[in-house]
C-alpha cells in the first residue's frame, strides 16, 4: 500500500513538471490513459500501469474509459506473462462495460490456451461468439475454425465476415473450407479464390497450398509439371516445405526428371528449418541409400526426431527399421512406435504391432488379447492377405484355432498375382494352426 501510494505521489510529481493537463479532472484522466497506451506500445508496462492506476480509482471517467483502463493493464500482465492477473483485469473491464471487445477476445484466447485460467475449449468458444458478434476479426476466425467440425456452414459465415472486413488471416482459413476433406461438395475455384487474394496479401502458405492442389489433382488431373513449377518459386524464396514437397516430386519423377542428389539437397535443407516431412525424407533416403550412401544409423536418428513430434509415418517406419534387428530389446522398442503409430489410426502400424504381439518368441512381449484388438482395426482398415493373416495369427495367440483356421483360408484365397509370393508363408502358418500351435517367430 505505502508503495503504491508513493509510485502516485510520484507520478503526480513528474506530471506537474511535465505539463499535464490539471485544470479538468476529466480530460486530466484521458491524458493518463493516453500516456499509458504509449507506454504500453513501447514495453514500458510498469510505467503504462503507474499511469493507469489513479484512472482505475478516479471518480471522473465513464464505465467505458475505465473498461479500457483494465483491459490495458490486462494487456501489460499478458504480455510479461502474468496470466492471472491479465484475466482478472479482462473480467474487471467486463463488469464495467459489458461490450468490451477486446476484454472477450482476449479471454476466449487465455481459455483457448489454458493461460491463467484452466484451458475450457467450449468457453473460449463461448466467449469468441462474443467478440465475433461485435466484429472482432480474430474471434471471428477462431469461431470459424472451432466450428468447422460441428457445423461448417456457420464456420465459414463467421470466416467470410471477417474476410470481408479485410481481415488476412481469415482468407487462408476460408479457403480451406472450400476444399474436399472439409466441405461436403468442394469448390475449389472459391478455394483458390480465396488462397490467391491471401498470397496477394503475402502469405506464403497460400502459394503452398495452390500448390498442393495442382500436385493433388483438386482442379481436375494432378498438374505434377505446374506444382512442381510453383514449388520451386517458393523454395527459390527460401520455404521450408516448398523445398520438402519439391524433393518428393523429384524423387517420384513423374512428369519432372527424377533428380535423388537433388531431392537429398532440398530434404537437407528443409530439415535444418525444421520440416518434419523432411525429416521422415532424410530417414528414407539414408535407409534406402537413394541420393546418398546407405547408413541405418542416420536413417534412424532422422525417424526419431519426427517419430519424437507425434508424427504417425515416422514412427511406423522407426518401428520397420527396428524390428529388422532380431533383438528382444530391439522388438520391444519397435513395438512402442508401432503402438504410438497405431494410436492415431495408422493401419500399417495396427497390423505390425499385432503381430508381435501375437506371435513374438518373446513370451514378455506377447499379448493376445490386445493383439486381436488391433488386427481387426487393421482388418477393418485395410483387408488383404496380410492383415487377415495378422488376425489369424492374433487368433491363434488367443487358443481360438477354428477361427485362426478360417480366417487364414480367408487370407490364402484373398492372394493376387501381386501377391503371390505370400503364399508358401501362409500356408506353412495354416497347417500349423491346424495342428493346434500358434505361429512364433
Amino acid at each position: 500500500m505505502r508503495k503504491s501510494l508513493l509510485n502516485l505521489l510520484i507520478l503526480l510529481a513528474y506530471l506537474s513538471a511535465s505539463g499535464a493537463p490539471s485544470g479538468n479532472p476529466p480530460e486530466r484522466m484521458q491524458h493518463y490513459l493516453t500516456r499509458a497506451a504509449e507506454y504500453a506500445e513501447a514495453r514500458n508496462y510498469g510505467l503504462a500501469r503507474t499511469y493507469l492506476e489513479p484512472v482505475l480509482i478516479s471518480p471522473w471517467i465513464t464505465s467505458e474509459q475505465r473498461a479500457q483502463a483494465y483491459v490495458m493493464q490486462a494487456f501489460t500482465y499478458q504480455a510479461e506473462g502474468l496470466f492471472v492477473s491479465a484475466a482478472l483485469n479482462y473480467l474487471r473491464a467486463l463488469e464495467f462495460d459489458a461490450d468490451e471487445t477486446t476484454a472477450y477476445a482476449s479471454l476466449s484466447y487465455l481459455y483457448a490456451h489454458g493461460l491463467g485460467v484452466a484451458r475450457d475449449e467450449g468457453e473460449a468458444l463461448r466467449l469468441a461468439l462474443e467478440a465475433a458478434q461485435r466484429g472482432d476479426g480474430y474471434s471471428r476466425v477462431y469461431a470459424g475454425m472451432a466450428l468447422m467440425d460441428e457445423d461448417i456452414d456457420e464456420a465459414r459465415a463467421w470466416l467470410l465476415k471477417a474476410a470481408e472486413d479485410g481481415y488476412q488471416p481469415a482468407y487462408v482459413h476460408l479457403a480451406h473450407t472450400f476444399r474436399g476433406g472439409v466441405a461436403g461438395d468442394p469448390d475449389p475455384e472459391e478455394a483458390r479464390r480465396w488462397f490467391e487474394a491471401a498470397a496477394g496479401e503475402g502469405s506464403v502458405a497460400a502459394s503452398l497450398a495452390i500448390a498442393y492442389m495442382y500436385r493433388d489433382g483438386e482442379f481436375g488431373e494432378p498438374d505434377i509439371k505446374e506444382a512442381a513449377r510453383r514449388f520451386s518459386i517458393l523454395a527459390d524464396n527460401g520455404s521450408p516445405h516448398a523445398k520438402a514437397a519439391l524433393a518428393h516430386l523429384y524423387l517420384l519423377g513423374s512428369d519432372v526428371d527424377r533428380d535423388e542428389a537433388g531431392a537429398f539437397a532440398l530434404y537437407y535443407e528443409a530439415a535444418e528449418q525444421g520440416v518434419t516431412d523432411a525429416y521422415i525424407g532424410l530417414g528414407y533416403l539414408y535407409e534406402t541409400g537413394t541420393g546418398t550412401a546407405t547408413d541405418l544409423d542416420a536413417a534412424e536418428t532422422w525417424y526419431r526426431r519426427a517419430a519424437e513430434e507425434d508424427d504417425a509415418a515416422a514412427q511406423f517406419r522407426l518401428g520397420s527399421l527396428m524390428f529388422q534387428a532380431d533383438l528382444k530389446e530391439r522388438t520391444a522398442t519397435a513395438l512402442y512406435w508401432f503402438e504410438r503409430a497405431a494410436s492415431a489410426g495408422h493401419a500399417g502400424a495396427e497390423n505390425n504391432a499385432a503381430w508381435i504381439l501375437a506371435t513374438s518368441k518373446y513370451d514378455p512381449i506377447r499379448n493376445g488379447v490386445l493383439a486381436l484388438h488391433l488386427a481387426q482395426r487393421a482388418v477393418a482398415q485395410d483387408e488383404t492377405p496380410g492383415t487377415l493373416d495378422t488376425l489369424a495369427a492374433a487368433y491363434a495367440e488367443n487358443g481360438d484355432f477354428a477361427r485362426a483356421i478360417a480366417t487364414q483360408t480367408s487370407a490364402i484365397a484373398a492372394i493376387s498375382p501381386e501377391t503371390e509370393s505370400l503364399r508358401g508363408e501362409l500356408m506353412n502358418r495354416l497347417s500349423r494352426y491346424e495342428a493346434g500351435e500358434p505361429w512364433r517367430e
